[in-house]
């Protein structure tokens, strides 16, 4: 008698794990694909004109990566990065002139560092809204922030310099 009882109770011991299991996988792949959703979003490319940014948000460290392709001839000018000082002013980082006439693509990365000769002493000196200009063309200008943290595959520090 204790067999009979035993086997629908195993069966039914059974059939709750394979419903946990289940419901376990559809979980974890309706988060994956969330995952991958946000992941298409962070990395939506910034276009101005023939100008574009890899992405809106970069940590402390990341290299910001600018692609320009197909200026046209008579545009001519300088990409300015502009770095915050605080919450209404700006300064300009880095200078990258450009000549449709004899170069209508190219790339340039370059990454955001500690400075004590620039006065960028701490990640607070880099982090917040960033603006790109295009001087000398009509081209609307690109915003993106760079977060006051670092990557978790980045092992630097970001020690104050100054």
């Amino acid at each position: 008698m204790n067999s009979k009882i035993t086997i629908p109770i195993v069966i039914g011991v059974i059939i709750v794990i394979i419903i946990v299991i289940v419901g376990v996988i559809g979980i974890t792949n309706q988060e994956i694909t969330e995952n991958k959703i946000e992941n298409k979003i962070e990395n939506k490319w910034l276009k101005s004109g023939p100008f574009e940014l890899d992405r809106a948000q970069y940590n402390v460290g990341e290299k910001i990566f600018l692609s320009v392709k197909n200026i046209p001839p008579n545009d001519k000018g300088t990409v300015e990065f502009l770095r915050p000082i605080n919450d209404t002013h700006h300064t300009i980082h880095i200078k990258i002139p450009f000549d449709g006439m004899s170069k209508s693509n190219f790339n340039n990365y370059f990454e955001p560092r500690l400075f004590m000769y620039r006065n960028i002493c701490t990640m607070d000196d880099l982090a917040g809204n960033w603006i790109v200009k295009f001087t000398g063309t009509q081209y609307e200008d690109i915003n993106f922030e760079i977060l006051n943290q670092s990557s978790s595959w980045d092992k630097r520090t970001f020690e104050p310099v100054c």
